[in-house]
């Protein structure tokens, strides 16, 4: 083993954590004729992978947008430019006009993976922008304008796998199979960094193509997954017998599904965390998956409206790119401002609620819901009174005062917004839908007529 500039070590459960001060130095310090991936019946060591990271060539420019992926070629150039170049991380599946505000806003100078989006995005790029900057963006996962750049760094994300794997640690011999998309930062920290960080082999899986076939072909030991996901595979009886672990993030997940894994004789794990603190604020490593217990650098207290309140040195964020007056609105001082509701028991930490108003789904993605009826308003038309809200199973539910049926401006509306966020029922009301002294819709108070 060889070993690079190493930050402190612990040992926990006889398993050595620890915290580094780079990727390199995560991959560097493991077993280097272990393998690190295994991917299309291809196997690459960690000394390999080192070797082709060492020796990458990056593109000329000084904003390097990456679409980071499932991919050995994306992987390597994300560890070879980090903390070298700034980094934007891109999602190759977005739609077009996504990447273009991304990439547009952040200045983008050269684009990295998928040729052919890069083809159809260089008219977008700014090619002669320049800066010293190297810290890692990624988006929150909002599908609307409202996703914000987050300005991370390389010791943040180190820092967020050490956190997550002293709650949660693994050994060398676990197999890890990577199917989240490695551009939001569950997928990145928990599919890739967390496993790297322990000498795991990372099985990088194929898609959709192959998503039915990847348990089996690469019999993991661990998996970390959002709620749609783990539904579908329990439900699909899809899991490989192997299996002893899976960690669940990025949305809310149903009893039945957690019921279901645990039934199968696999240890369910449920994380929280946000973009804003590189992933991870608290792991449940019990029985009950949904008490949580808070990682090791973060000091949470509660606030009166019963808001979550989050410290750390190490892992939040510094700003969100360009966008200071909303950066204020959540980091104040050193303390970020989560917008979830929860409370603290001990060193437990229990999510009970929402307090922004965006709407979260099983998949990890989420509705930003004041623009997201502001669209819809203009359709609708001025004075209607309406609001929308979520219903059960991620139904979108528009809850409206009206005579006269809106089912076709609906329609139109649903052709311009992803299927998974489309408005499915309407409900139609003849009071005023309830509000607050200063005019904002109770959405909770809707959720009896909803149903």
């Amino acid at each position: 083993m060889t070993l690079m500039s190493l930050d402190p070590i612990i040992v926990k459960r006889g398993v050595v954590m620890r915290k580094y001060s780079s990727l390199i130095d995560m991959v560097g310090s493991q077993d280097l004729g272990f393998v690190a991936f295994r991917y299309k019946g291809i196997e690459k060591t960690y000394g390999q992978f080192l070797d082709d990271v060492r020796s990458f060539n990056p593109p000329e420019g000084d904003v390097v947008g990456l679409f980071l992926s499932n991919d050995i070629e994306t992987i390597t150039a994300f560890f070879a430019m980090a903390g070298k170049r700034q980094l934007v991380i891109l999602n190759a599946d977005d739609d077009e006009e996504v990447l273009k505000r991304q990439i547009i806003k952040t200045h983008v100078s050269v684009l990295y993976g998928d040729a052919e989006r890069a083809a159809e995005l260089d008219p977008y790029l700014e090619k002669d922008f320049h800066t010293t900057d190297t810290d890692i963006l990624l988006f929150t996962s909002g599908t609307t304008e409202s996703a914000r750049a987050v300005v991370l760094t390389e010791s943040n994300l180190c820092a967020s796998a050490f956190n997550g794997g002293s709650r949660l640690p693994l050994s060398a011999t676990d197999v890890m199979l990577s199917v989240l998309p490695l551009s939001h930062v569950f997928g990145l920290v928990c599919s890739l960094l967390w496993p790297l960080s322990f000498g795991c082999t990372v099985c990088l899986g194929g898609g959709l193509r192959t998503f039915f076939m990847d348990f089996r072909t690469y019999k993991p030991t661990v998996a970390s997954l959002v709620p749609q996901m783990a539904r579908f595979l329990a439900a699909k009886k899809l899991f490989n017998p192997e299996l002893k672990l899976v960690l669940i993030g990025a949305g809310v997940c149903d009893d039945w599904t957690l019921g279901m894994i645990k039934d199968m004789g696999i240890r369910v794990s449920y994380g929280y965390g946000l973009t804003e603190s590189s992933s991870g604020i608290a792991l449940s490593i019990g029985d009950e998956p949904r008490a949580m217990s808070i990682c090791p650098d973060y000091s949470i207290s509660i606030a009166e409206d019963g808001e979550i309140l989050v410290q750390c040195d190490t892992t939040l964020m510094k700003c969100y790119y360009d966008e200071p007056e909303a950066t204020e609105r959540v980091l104040k001082g050193n303390v970020l401002h989560t917008g979830d509701i929860g409370r603290v028991e001990g060193d437990i930490l229990y999510i009970t609620g929402r307090k922004k108003d965006i709407m979260v789904f099983s998949d990890g993605s989420k509705i930003f819901l004041p623009e997201y009826e502001m669209r819809l308003g203009e359709i609708l038309g001025e004075g209607v009174d309406f609001a929308v809200v979520q219903g059960k199973r991620d139904e979108v539910v528009l809850v409206i005062r009206c005579e006269n049926s809106v089912q076709k401006m609906v329609d139109v509306f649903n052709a311009t917004v992803a299927r998974s966020h489309q408005i499915e029922r309407i409900v139609y009301v003849q009071e005023s839908l309830p509000r607050t002294m200063t005019g904002k819709v109770k959405r909770y108070d809707l959720q009896g007529i909803v149903g």
